[in-house]
């Protein structure tokens, strides 16, 4: 099989994010297939890519943002240029791509939109359905995706959409917990998300309500993130007494996070809309059990009892129990953690190497040793 040459068209790829972790992910495991990618990212700067080595396959065109050139530039790459496939990163981005090659004067590429989340969970009006129903195909990262897009557009076949979960990408499990950094709280809980006030949905304030009817006093909760809505969470902690007991961090290294995750009674996030939830497969890797909210994409992670604890979404009451549960019971502690790394190494399902396999099955692609 000759070298693919694969188009894609990301929103962004070099930030924090699920789906900009995912567009990571991807590249990483198109760089190590028979594939020629190019990308062109609509928010990356050109600085964000100078600062991450890419595979020498890869090439990036940054657009800072600019709207108006990204759509000029994707538009006469996607008329003029030859590609095997193209790869849509965002159901915005999906529109013009269909119509652009649907005017393209000779041979015409395969369109895969990868589906993630939020953003196709509502909205799938009539002239999207009938944008689905010009791709090859669409890559869901979780089943709860899949069954929204099926529910909202029933016409599509259901074959065509293809549940392609993420993983957990190399650079994490390179990364090294730094040595001298300052002392942690003996028992503490764990968040790491983003704390803007449309992320309200990932249950921050219901941890802090929990925490605050925690039988043990000592217990500290530490949030790694940062946003417009820390002075709100900081009152939420006020409210409810515990703002000695709630500590908001950011800025901290990749290497600092890892001390984090390792020294954690639990790693807590009860999102009531994760798409697929890239952070708990960090959590899992680097030893913190792990307590989430049974919604959507997140089911696809974390299994009840086996790889973490479920509770129901917005329920105090259920997350204080759980809580509770998981930081008293060492044992419970130590099960969570041995299952939940297996499914981040060896063999397991959200490897990097499972991860490229998926990608090399999904885009025709070779994979190192094939014939």
């Amino acid at each position: 099989m000759s070298e693919r040459r694969i188009l894609f068209l990301f929103t962004e790829v070099y930030a924090n994010g699920g789906i900009q972790r995912f567009n990571q992910t991807l590249l990483a495991a198109c760089g190590q297939l028979n594939a020629k990618c190019t990308v062109l990212s609509l928010q990356d700067s050109t600085t964000s890519i100078a600062r991450h080595p890419l595979p020498p396959q890869v090439s990036v065109t940054a657009f800072g943002g600019n709207r108006w050139r990204f759509m000029i530039d994707a538009l006469r790459v996607l008329w003029f240029e030859r590609f095997d496939q193209v790869i849509l990163g965002h159901v915005n981005l999906m529109k013009m791509a269909v119509v652009a090659i649907a005017l393209r004067p000779f041979a015409r590429p395969p369109m895969t939109l990868v589906a993630h989340g939020i953003e196709v969970w509502s909205g799938i009006g009539w002239s999207r359905r009938r944008a689905l129903a010009r791709l090859a195909g669409i890559l869901c990262v979780s089943q709860y995706t899949r069954q929204r897009l099926l529910e909202q557009a029933p016409g599509l076949h259901p074959e065509r959409l293809h549940v392609f979960p993420n993983a957990l990408a190399d650079t994490w499990t390179q990364c090294k917990p730094a040595a001298g950094i300052r002392a942690l709280p003996q028992r503490f809980i764990l968040s790491v998300t983003r704390l803007e006030r449309g992320d309200r949905y990932k249950g921050i304030v219901t941890v802090i309500e929990a925490l605050s009817m925690v039988v043990d006093t000592s217990l500290q909760y530490i949030v790694v993130g940062q946003g417009e809505d820390v002075p709100f969470l900081q009152q939420v902690a006020r409210r409810c007494g515990v703002t000695e007991r709630v500590h908001f961090c950011h800025g901290i290294s990749d290497a600092e996070l890892v001390k984090h995750y390792e020294q954690c009674l639990a790693f807590v996030l009860p999102s009531g809309n994760e798409g697929f939830g890239i952070v708990f497969l960090e959590a899992m890797y680097f030893g913190a059990p792990v307590l989430a909210a049974a919604e959507k994409g997140a089911l696809d992670v974390v299994r009840d009892a086996d790889t973490g604890l479920l509770v129901r979404f917005g329920d105090v009451s259920a997350l204080r129990a759980a809580i509770e549960r998981i930081t008293a019971d060492t044992a419970l502690r130590e099960r969570l953690r041995a299952h939940g790394r297996a499914t981040v190494t060896g063999g397991g399902a959200f490897t990097f190497d499972s991860f490229r396999t998926r990608s090399a099955q999904a885009l025709h692609l070779r994979e190192a040793g094939a014939a």
